[in-house]
């Protein structure tokens, strides 16, 4: 039943109005002052309020203008009752937010026909409304869940679906397989005849995966180029293969985009639950970890999850979050490794080592967190800090007159590649006064043999600073001879693998002469790295090697310690 507020001074018209509306079927609330009437709308909010000009403690226009500060009030329709007759009173009342204005004396029937054109008007008003509000909630859905380019369900969608799936197949003793799928080939559309033709190719995949695979089947859109499809309530493995096999021969037909007929490769990973995991972000993992490896065998292939393939853990995002901070946080510390001059038998050298101590998991392995740095690009600023950390030390240790040593600083490939990386470290250098002939960089043969010409041209910039360059891991790479001769380098660092239990291993002593051999005869210095028995030592001090490292002859050491070691050889 509509509710209707009535604000009126004169007792008669108000009853009158009472009896006349109440028989309409409306329920009536009354007002005898202006007042009051503003506070009842605001505490019932009816449906449609009538309300004369004179009201005793104010008028007509003030309780409309109060009731149009409000935005809830404001919406509500509005008859005023006058008592003045003229256009420009009447005019003022519309402007002022007046939906409708009766002149005393009114007969019954307009004002019954006025409040039922206002409330009906606003039935309609308020229907709109909802209508709009309703296609705007079901279209954020549609946004929240389906892809918009192929009307796929989206990762959001896949994964309640997954959880569903996996909860019946708990009830029934069933199997859900997760198949990751890749268009191989979608970066080669796009370049080549543009992303609207791109975007007609992941159309018509999503039509060829929908039409190839059982109703039952759900077919998502992961990201650009890949796809996900989940399989429930099959009979066995073989059902999974089929189904792979399905989709590689849906997609290996030419495609038909706009002014071209081309042809696109597939690449397919799948895990299982419950064989594989029973935890659904590991399953999507591990659907993921068999896409990877499928993709390097060759096109149209499809690989189930092994447990000997890499998944990301959520351990490595904790990493990654940590490892973000750790630098602003200055978790990091510099170690350094002595390198031994097996000529003079001193400490003419040292390896920068970093080492992370995170202030609740302790000392965290380099060989979990560097790699982690590298594909996230965090090695650049990491690598910059060691950098100029090194520098400043090895300038603070030469001010305290301690013996001139040489520290070698890893680069890493994604370093190596950054623009201005000669105009950084000689910023460095000038920073820390410190002599670019007591610093030297390690470069792995991988990063100079990726752009070689490029490399020959850095390399020579850098040897123009003053500095000396080492190729570290040197014959775990490309061993390209043909390009050693011509890198402007210092010195060679042989691997710890052939060095590594050298005296008892024919291949490694054949190995290790004739790299020594060969970098003296170019002119280079050698490093033996990884030297852990005296026989080790023994054999490199024979073979003429220039440098020694290794836990034989020290550990890595703190700042503190390895200035003490080098006031031992005052």
């Amino acid at each position: 039943m509509q509710k209707i507020l009535v604000i009126e001074n004169n007792a008669e018209i108000r009853e009158s109005l009472l009896l006349l509306l109440e028989a309409e079927g409306y329920t009536v609330t009354i007002a005898i002052d202006g007042h009051s009437g503003i506070q009842l709308a605001a505490e019932q909010h009816p449906d449609l309020i009538v309300c004369a000009t004179a009201l005793g403690d104010t008028e007509g226009h003030e309780v409309l203008t109060q009731l149009q500060q409000n935005a809830e009030l404001a919406v509500l329709p509005f008859i005023l009752l006058s008592d003045r007759a003229d256009p420009q009173y009447l005019r003022k009342s519309m402007e002022m937010g007046a939906d409708d204005c009766l002149i005393k004396p009114f007969t019954e029937t307009e004002l019954t026909a006025a409040i039922a054109a206002r409330l009906g008007k606003q039935h309609a008003i308020t229907e709109r409304y909802v209508n709009i509000l309703r296609h705007t909630a079901e279209r954020l859905n549609r946004l929240a869940h389906y892809d918009s380019l192929t009307d796929l369900p989206n990762h959001r969608l896949l994964y309640q679906r997954l959880t569903q799936s996996i909860q019946k197949a708990i009830q029934r003793n069933q199997h859900v397989a997760l198949i990751s799928v890749s268009l191989d080939r979608l970066r080669q559309v796009n370049n080549v005849m543009g992303y609207l033709a791109g975007d007609s190719l992941l159309q018509a995949t999503a039509q060829r995966l929908t039409a190839c695979l059982p109703k039952s089947a759900t077919v998502a859109r992961l990201t650009g180029n890949q796809f996900a499809v989940l399989l429930t309530a099959f009979q066995d493995r073989q059902a999974v293969v089929a189904a792979s096999e399905e989709i590689i021969d849906c997609l290996s037909r030419p495609f038909s985009l706009p002014g071209q007929e081309v042809f696109v490769t597939a690449s397919i990973g799948i895990a299982l639950y419950p064989e594989d995991t029973q935890d659904i972000n590991v399953l999507l993992r591990q659907a993921d970890a068999a896409l990877d490896w499928a993709k390097q065998q060759k096109s149209h292939y499809y690989q189930f999850y092994r447990t000997d393939m890499p998944v990301v853990s959520s351990d490595e995002i904790v990493l990654e979050t940590w490892l973000r901070y750790a630098l602003e946080r200055q978790e990091f510390e510099v170690y350094y490794q002595p390198q031994k001059q097996l000529k003079s038998g001193k400490i003419t050298g040292a390896e920068a080592l970093i080492r992370w101590c995170h202030p609740e998991k302790g000392y965290i392995s380099p060989s979990q967190f560097i790699p982690l740095a590298e594909e996230t690009g965090l090695i650049v600023p990491i690598g910059e800090w060691i950098l100029r950390t090194v520098c400043q030390q090895t300038r603070a240790w030469q001010q305290e007159g301690l013996p001139l040593i040489r520290i070698a600083v890893n680069l890493s490939s994604v370093q190596f590649n950054q623009p201005h990386l000669t105009h950084m470290v000689a910023q460095i250098l000038t920073e820390t006064a410190l002599d670019p002939a007591y610093l030297e960089l390690e470069l792995t043969e991988t990063a100079l043999m990726k752009d070689t010409e490029t490399a020959i041209c850095l390399l020579k910039e850098l040897k123009d600073l003053g500095l000396c360059i080492a190729i570290d891991d040197f014959g775990t790479g490309y061993s390209s001879l043909s390009y050693l001769k011509q890198l402007p380098i210092d010195m060679l660092k042989i691997d710890n693998c052939f060095v590594r239990g050298v005296t008892a291993d024919v291949k490694n002593i054949a190995i290790l002469t004739a790299v020594i051999q060969m970098a003296h005869n170019l002119q280079l210095g050698v490093i033996a790295e990884g030297v852990e028995t005296p026989h080790e030592l023994d054999f490199l001090i024979a073979n003429n090697c220039d440098v020694v490292q290794g836990n034989f002859v020290s550990p890595p050491l703190s700042k503190s310690d390895m200035q003490n070691l080098l006031r031992s050889q005052l």
